[in-house]
């Protein structure tokens, strides 16, 4: 460990071991899953005292006012007071220094920013009150990156010497210097699980200026075609990247005047894209050149993602008007010429999308109206309807071996019914909104809700094997990918779940809400 002066070091140890190390003899203290803890180490309120303050500040600059020039950033809460006081201290001791502060959620208001401050060219030292898992300091890292800055070292108060946060130090080559070890206090770290068997690297990004993550609800999710991803954004671009290298082959920009953009996840089929827009519109465009083919004026707003039928030659999509009845409507769109075949009514604006059941050639669409229907592809005659007790916004799972459909809606159930005759057979219930499409893989069902667990549900059954609490709001759609169920969280993290074992074998943290 690196030396610090001993004097200070007593004096800050005295003042941490009074006010920081909470008992459980005292009060009740919870942990993250809603657990009790034994003891806690809340530094806050350290953090607030003028003589710590001071005294971490000094040893802090003794031991980094000869490595060259740095600026200091912390994430919120705990390093606000951190950072002023080191960037107060620096100009005590004649030192130039510059200090940012990190969100831990983007603001969604004015320029929708993750940091605080102004940054400049120089490597950065991150300030935290602790190092366990890790978690945190990743998601700091990965803000910074995705800003351009060099993350150089870590320096924390105290570290709580943990397999994953050692691991997490060594697999991202970042140093990191402590002033105390947790042992010093004469406590140990609560037995954790076994640390994540894949670690991922991000190897490019690519951004659309304009489009920023305001929402973090689901949005227009990345398609995959070949060499190229298409998707759309915010400020109404539908981009298409290599899916190599992230480079920019085509942006197609449509006129919006709503900071939705497009929501609308494209689909693809002959070489054409297909979305819909908030301008309104339903689009069609050549997929090697975003040239437009063609558009139809279908509505006021288009939150939907298109269905597309081959067999029927029609798209089928859910549309929203600006008038005091029938607000939203189901409608089928030939896929040639973008002319519109069939509609039918909705009471509320429609953001469902639908899914597709060949067997009776079934139009399946979750609706605002509080139900699920199901409607001929062809001529759009209803064929049934299950009931629900809120709005369904996003596509559901067709489970073709079981013949059931399994959606997800705002009252927190995820919903299994019959695809023949509508029929509602089991209902699972999580603790808030559901806002996802399930996946249905080798005989579960997997699906997430905003009441932070991921599910994992027996299709034959019905019964819940297990939920995985996340940490954070799961609205984005599980995926099956190389043997692995796929999804990720509102915190920005990515899970990757073995399917034979149910158990998390990787994390991945991005900078945003995965929606």
């Amino acid at each position: 460990m690196t030396s610090f002066d001993p004097a200070k070091r007593t004096f800050l140890s005295k003042i941490i071991n009074d006010r920081a190390f909470l008992s459980a003899d005292d009060q009740t203290l919870l942990s993250s899953t809603g657990g009790q803890l034994s003891w806690l180490l809340d530094m806050r309120r350290v953090f607030l005292d003028a003589g710590a303050l001071d005294a971490i500040s000094d040893m802090f600059w003794d031991h980094y006012k000869d490595k060259g020039p740095i600026q200091i950033a912390g994430m919120e809460v705990a390093a606000v007071p951190l950072v002023t006081a080191l960037i107060i201290k620096a100009r005590i001791k004649g030192i130039t220094t510059n200090g940012l502060l990190i969100r831990k959620e983007r603001k969604t208001t004015g320029t929708g920013q993750s940091i605080e401050g102004v940054p400049n060219a120089n490597p950065v030292v991150l300030v935290d009150d602790l190092i366990n898992s890790g978690d945190s300091l990743d998601k700091a890292k990965i803000i910074l990156e995705q800003a351009a800055l060099t993350l150089k070292e870590v320096f924390v108060v105290v570290d709580y010497e943990s397999a994953a946060g050692m691991h997490w130090s060594q697999t991202r080559k970042i140093p990191v210097t402590a002033l105390y070890k947790l042992s010093e206090f004469n406590r140990q770290i609560y037995p954790t699980k076994a640390l994540p068997k894949t670690d991922y690297i991000i190897t490019w990004r690519y951004y659309q200026p304009g489009a920023f993550p305001f929402n973090t609800v689901p949005k227009s999710t990345p398609l995959v075609v070949g060499d190229n991803i298409y998707m759309g954004m915010e400020n109404g671009t539908m981009v298409c990247v290599n899916r190599h290298d992230g480079k920019e082959v085509w942006a197609h920009k449509v006129p919006v005047n709503h900071t939705k953009g497009i929501w609308s996840s494209p689909a693809h089929h002959n070489g054409r894209i297909y979305f819909g827009a908030y301008n309104g519109n339903v689009y069609c465009l050549d997929a090697a050149s975003g040239r437009e083919i063609w558009k139809n004026p279908a509505c006021e707003w288009v939150g939907s993602s298109p269905l597309i039928v081959p067999e029927n030659n029609l798209l089928y999509i859910g549309l929203e008007y600006q008038r005091p009845r029938a607000q939203g409507s189901n409608a089928a769109f030939n896929l040639d010429t973008g002319a519109r075949v069939w509609e039918t009514p909705q009471s509320k604006y429609q953001h469902g999308s639908a899914a597709y059941y060949p067997p009776l050639n079934a139009v399946i669409f979750g609706n605002a109206d509080h139900n699920v229907s199901a409607y001929d592809g062809a001529s759009g005659k209803l064929i049934w309807q299950c009931d629900t007790t809120r709005s369904l916004k996003y596509p559901a799972a067709i489970d073709l071996e079981r013949h059931r459909v399994v959606a997800t809606s705002f009252d927190g159930n995820i919903y299994i019914i019959d695809a023949r005759k509508g029929k509602q057979l089991g209902a699972i219930q999580t603790d808030d909104i559901c806002y996802t499409t399930p996946l249905i893989h080798n005989g579960k069902i997997y699906a997430g809700s905003g009441d932070r667990h991921f599910y994992i549900i027996d299709a034959d059954s019905m019964a819940v094997i297990d939920k995985i609490d996340t940490g954070a709001r799961v609205y984005s759609s599980p995926r099956f990918i190389d043997g692995r169920v796929v999804f990720g969280n509102n915190g920005g993290r990515i899970f990757e779940i073995d399917t034979q074992t149910l158990e998390i074998v990787g994390v991945s943290q991005l900078p945003d809400a995965i929606p």
